[in-house]
């Protein structure tokens, strides 16, 4: 049987190590504090996520996109992770990349109790994001007619038109929700 000279094998397996390394260990070596602690509040780990920030984690972490820790709670639901981040001085009114803030992806996933909490605490209701999307039309396209009431009852610009022209009342079209068409007619919409 032929084998290969020890130099030669220990060359093969420091040029190919890479290659078959487990998927899992690469993973491991690409995580950050940063990474982590965004994973921690995605997963609604509050618990960690308080003691991340109580050893010096910054509430105002943000991934590559731009979006912040708040963000990811806000469209989770996590509404005790938001309450604790914006204790912690977290900015709730930071956009990502795209000028999305976390009242937007609240009102995208339809998280009420998330969208209250950002509006109690000043967060606007018609910030527009770099399409001029607005979070009244983000729940009028995806039918979410208590976010949508909601943002109404916040006085969010009901006519307001994102850079293709479209209003609301035109997005919520798309939604096979006849209960959000109605309530922006009944609130002026046109």
């Amino acid at each position: 049987m032929n084998r290969l000279p020890f130099p030669l094998l220990l060359a093969l397996a420091i040029v190919l190590a890479p290659v078959v390394a487990p998927t899992a260990a690469r993973a491991q070596l690409m995580q950050t504090p940063d990474t982590d602690f965004l994973e921690m509040v995605k997963n609604g780990r509050t618990d960690d996520v308080g003691r991340a920030v109580t050893r010096g984690q910054s509430p105002n972490t943000s991934d590559s996109s731009g979006r912040t820790a708040i963000m990811y709670a806000a469209a989770a639901g996590y509404v005790e992770i938001i309450q604790l981040l914006v204790n912690n001085k977290a900015n709730f009114r930071m956009k990502d990349r795209q000028g999305r803030s976390a009242v937007y992806w609240a009102a995208a996933t339809g998280q009420e109790d998330a969208l209250a909490l950002l509006l109690e605490l000043g967060a606007s209701a018609s910030e527009a994001d770099r399409q001029g999307t607005t979070p009244l039309m983000v729940a009028a396209r995806r039918g979410f007619d208590g976010i949508v009431k909601r943002l109404l009852d916040a006085k969010a610009d009901i006519n307001a038109t994102d850079h293709t022209g479209r209003t609301a009342l035109m997005w919520s079209q798309e939604s096979r929700n006849p209960k959000v068409a109605q309530l922006l007619k009944q609130a002026g919409a046109r």
